[in-house]
């Protein structure tokens, strides 16, 4: 496998983060053909947003490593089309994230969008995420996912038979010697929005923040439970949307006449 699989690596926290930096060396725990294509700056919180109509800069840090005033799904784009285009990578890694990306907080992740966008383009796509305390955002340990990350990828790549699946995967706020497991879970609903607003200081001026972790619509598939008992989550999450329920039981009730 180190002699065939090329992978590219990216993230939402910027190119100088810890984690894309603990993240590369996991990649060639797995490989000898590792790339780096990742925003210049933070872009956390981004989703799957591209910057279209604006012409991005390749900044070129070292021989496998480049740099975009972009989002992670220009990184991606970018670097599966154009810096990898004779030979396009089979796995994109997206981060590893400062802080977990659970249940519909994926919908703004930038993590989530670098893997995802890596299953747009044809390749196995996997999102992968540090938990931390957000009340001392100084405090994160990379321990638990560099112990982990690379045994977790290569299980998740000798399982994977979908061509339009991604995966999320959150590492549990613990010591690697902590760690209880691997469990699989599905993508959980939370009862609210995890969003808020928040007012600041100054004036007039507010930020839009998560201030706490809503409710799990489902006990049995909180994630933020088995992340507590120091377990690795993986979610499988899909391309396809659809909500084929919906279309059947609304087939011939949809009209435009009264």
């Amino acid at each position: 496998m180190a002699d065939q699989l090329r992978i590219l690596v990216t993230n939402d926290d910027g190119v100088d983060a810890p984690g894309i930096k603990h993240l590369e060396r996991i990649a060639r725990e797995l490989s000898n053909d590792v790339w780096v294509v990742a925003p210049a700056g933070n872009q956390s919180g981004v989703g799957h947003k591209f910057t279209l109509g604006t012409e991005l800069s390749l900044d070129q840090r070292d021989k496998r490593v480049f740099a975009i005033e972009g989002t992670p799904a220009d990184c991606v784009a970018i670097g599966m089309t154009h810096v990898l285009k004779d030979k396009p990578a089979d796995v994109v890694l997206s981060g590893i994230n400062r802080g977990q990306n659970i249940a519909d907080i994926v919908h703004c992740s930038g993590t989530a969008a670098g893997a995802r966008e890596g299953v747009l383009q044809g390749a196995i796509g996997i999102a992968l995420s540090q938990s931390m305390d957000f009340s001392d955002e100084h405090l994160i340990e990379w321990d638990c996912s560099e112990q982990y990350g690379a045994a977790a990828i290569r299980s998740i790549l000798e399982h994977h038979d979908a061509h339009d699946v991604y995966y999320n995967v959150n590492f549990p706020r613990c010591a690697a010697a902590d760690v209880s497991g691997i469990e699989l879970v599905p993508h959980q609903r939370f009862s609210k929005s995890a969003f808020e607003y928040y007012p600041s200081d100054n004036d007039g001026h507010f930020f839009v923040t998560i201030l706490k972790t809503p409710t799990p619509l489902d006990a049995e598939a909180d994630c933020v439970r088995l992340l507590e008992h120091n377990a690795i989550t993986v979610t499988p999450m899909k391309l396809q949307q659809s909500d084929f329920e919906a279309i059947n039981a609304l087939k011939g009730k949809l009209s435009l006449t009264d």
